[in-house]
């Protein structure tokens, strides 16, 4: 599923702080993957040290995030990809994460 993303940007957050609830944004980034163009993702690194690609996040009235990505395959994939991306730019927040593996499917609710 990895081959399917393409990062078409990405900016590195300057001087990255973890926010309440332990995650830490590293970059912004915007790809494309099968047809569908994503604006305002987040390479996020998680409280427990692994790393996540979170989706744009929608302006709502609750702000919640209204992009689901169900395939965890497809978002590990994004991940993947804003990782490298993120090194190639000088990132080095993420240096320490070595070979991921995609979680399994899950329930979606």
């Amino acid at each position: 599923m990895t081959e399917c993303v393409t990062i078409t940007g990405l900016t590195r957050v300057s001087n990255p702080k973890a926010n309440r609830g332990g995650s830490t944004i590293l970059a912004y980034f915007s790809c494309e993957l099968q047809g569908i163009e994503l604006r305002g993702c987040a390479l996020v690194r998680t409280r427990g040290g692994g790393l996540v690609a979170w989706p744009p996040n929608i302006e709502a009235q609750d702000n919640r995030r209204a992009v689901c990505i169900a395939d965890d395959s497809l978002r590990h994939g994004m991940m993947l990809h804003a990782r490298e991306a993120y090194r190639a730019l000088g990132g080095t927040d993420a240096e320490y994460i070595g070979k991921s593996v995609p979680m399994g499917p899950r329930a979606v609710s």
